[in-house]
């Protein structure tokens, strides 16, 4: 039996997120190009992949630390209502 954790992101300034990162994490032209949901949809993209890249490299490392052998699955899901969660 395995217990999931879930960490809902949504990033509410994607277009200071690309004036500050321009060139890292979003293309050179991705602010005049994009729409607001296609530079929030990148952005959020962006973010929750570098948590897993963080995860995968520090979780494990912790866990081992405290004698903890896990099998830690990682994935990204899009598209998410956070608001339908949120009333229920």
């Amino acid at each position: 039996m395995a217990i999931r954790v879930t960490i809902d992101i949504e990033v509410t300034n994607p277009e200071e997120v690309i004036k500050a990162h321009r060139g890292q994490i979003i293309g050179l032209l991705s602010d005049v190009v994009m729409g607001k949901a296609s530079k929030q949809k990148k952005v959020n993209l962006a973010v929750a992949t570098e948590l897993i890249n963080v995860l995968k490299t520090d979780l494990p490392r912790e866990l081992e630390k405290e004698m903890v052998n896990a099998k830690i699955r990682y994935s990204i899901q899009e598209n998410i209502s956070l608001y339908q969660e949120e009333e229920e």
